[in-house]
């Protein structure tokens, strides 16, 4: 048996994500004289029910909304709602189908900041909305280590000071206890740096970060901070195997592909995580997802994955439907598993998107973990 494990919303209550988004809203609503609305809980959980499950995506999204509220003169609080049940309406990844729609609703005189916000939302140095989240994300001192830019905030990380580990010491050795892998759409460092796991990491003058590669010389800081290392170490389980954002971009980069084109929902990046949980080291794994991926011959590696069951807990629908386009897609090899997806959530909005892909549903994720292996 494979364990496959989000982050966010399943081992970890992501408050710090949570309170980033406001706090980016506000601070950009204030800076563009524009109404100051963060959005209600509903309304993130939604926003994730609708494919935004990156908080990049969705401060922009929002933003943008603020930006045709304030242009209009409309002071109440927007609909957000059915802006965010609208982008259903748009192809493509969610910070284009947000695009399409406010470019579609606003008058051209805020095409220019709709692109701006919404164009390319991982890049810190130059989307707004972005570069704020990213600095409350990771307070003021990783900010500007990471990434060569000045704060502004003055902040410490909230992830650090608010996140909270949803599993129990009896979660935590069930996890252990069995071949397990995390995988997420948090940022991470790819393959050849590594994360030094003192609990003061962050204390010390940037010796947190090791930038040399394994495969050769030093290298530029990457482009994703290392936050799901953190939040990780919040569980106490930094040497489990993981299945990133960094990983998944160096995966891109190699083939010239878009990251989120290869991210869940999908299937490449569950089909890296079953491997990597399997025990096939980690690059290896990648390029077996991705060769599956594109049908390039019959990658020897995804034979290990043959007979197994696969569980996976998720709090959203689109890694629980990654993983069940993944058991396909290894089904072209001739490869059998099986996917047991089990939903983690107490949101009825969340709920209701998870059903269609799960055999069972929990609001407590220790439960689910005490029930797939009771003798532990």
């Amino acid at each position: 048996m494979l364990l496959l494990l989000d982050l966010d919303g399943t081992l970890i209550h992501d408050r710090g994500y949570r309170a980033a988004i406001d706090s980016t809203i506000c601070r950009y609503a204030q800076e563009n004289s524009l109404p100051v609305y963060p959005p209600y809980d509903d309304e993130v959980h939604l926003l994730h029910a609708h494919g935004y499950s990156n908080e990049w995506d969705s401060v922009a999204f929002l933003s943008g909304i603020l930006h045709r509220a304030g242009y209009l003169g409309l002071m109440d609080r927007p609909d957000y709602e059915t802006w965010i049940r609208n982008t259903s309406e748009f192809q493509g990844l969610p910070n284009e189908r947000a695009r399409d729609l406010l470019l579609n609703e606003s008058p051209s005189t805020l095409h220019g900041v709709i692109h701006t916000l919404l164009d390319n939302v991982t890049d810190v140095a130059h989307t707004p909305t972005t570069r704020l989240f990213a600095e409350n994300i990771l307070g003021s001192k990783l900010f500007s280590l990471h990434y060569g830019l000045p704060s502004v905030l003055n902040t410490s990380s909230l992830l650090q000071e608010l996140d909270e580990p949803l599993i129990d010491s009896q979660s935590r050795a069930i996890i252990l206890a069995h071949r397990a892998c995390v995988f997420t759409a948090r940022p991470s460092l790819p393959p050849g740096y590594q994360w030094m796991h003192s609990k003061n990491s962050l204390d010390a003058d940037g010796t947190y970060l090791r930038t040399n590669r394994a495969d050769g010389p030093a290298a530029s800081v990457p482009v994703h901070p290392p936050e799901a290392e953190i939040g990780l170490q919040l569980l106490g389980l930094e040497n489990l195997p993981m299945i990133a954002l960094g990983q998944m971009q160096w995966l891109a980069d190699q083939y010239r592909e878009r990251v989120y084109d290869l991210t869940k929902p999908s299937p490449v990046q569950a089909l890296a995580a079953m491997l990597l949980a399997a025990g096939i080291a980690e690059q290896d794994a990648l390029h077996s997802a991705y060769d599956c991926y594109r049908k390039i011959g019959n990658p020897s590696e995804v034979e290990a994955l043959d007979g197994e069951d696969v569980i996976v807990l998720e709090d959203n629908a689109a890694g629980l439907h990654a993983c069940h386009l993944a058991k396909e897609m290894a089904g072209r090899s001739g490869i059998r598993l099986t996917v047991h997806g089990i939903g983690i959530s107490s949101s009825p909005i969340k709920q209701a998107a998870l059903k269609p892909y799960c055999e069972r549903l929990y609001c407590d994720v220790n439960k689910a973990l005490h029930d797939i292996s009771p003798g532990l």
